[in-house]
C-alpha cells in the first residue's frame, strides 16, 4: 500500500468563490478530510519531521503562481495540483476521484514510486 503523508492540506487561492469548496470539493473533502487553508502561512507550522502533500485548487490564470510559490517555500511538500477554469469541470475531478479511491489521482493500493 502507498505511504500517506502525515498531514493532507487542501490550498484553496482566497481569489477562488465558496463555490470551489461548498460544491466543487463537498465529497472529496467528505471522504478524505484534509486540511482547507487558503493561506501559505499556515503551512509553515507543519512541523518538518512530518510529510505533507497539498492538494492545489487553482484556475489556470494564478496556477502556476501558486505552484512555484508552495514549491519554492515547501520543497519537501507532495504536490497534487489541479487546474480548472471552473468548479463544475473540478467536481467531475474530485468526485471521480472519490468513486475510484483516488485521493491524490493514483489508486490508494498503487505502489509507491522508487
Amino acid at each position: 500500500m502507498a505511504t500517506q503523508p502525515d498531514y493532507h492540506l487542501m490550498y484553496i487561492d482566497s481569489t477562488l468563490g465558496a463555490e470551489w469548496l461548498f460544491s466543487a470539493a463537498r465529497r472529496y473533502w467528505d471522504r478524505y478530510r484534509p486540511i482547507i487553508v487558503s493561506n501559505l502561512e499556515v503551512i509553515a507550522l507543519i512541523p518538518p519531521k512530518n510529510t505533507l502533500t497539498i492538494t492545489i485548487l487553482a484556475r489556470r490564470d494564478i496556477a502556476p503562481k501558486i505552484i512555484d510559490d508552495i514549491s519554492k517555500r515547501f520543497p519537501r511538500a507532495g504536490r497534487d495540483p489541479l487546474v480548472y477554469d471552473v468548479p463544475a469541470d473540478l467536481k467531475l475531478t474530485l468526485d471521480g476521484r472519490v468513486d475510484y479511491n483516488q485521493r491524490f489521482g493514483v489508486p490508494e493500493d498503487a505502489p509507491a514510486k522508487k
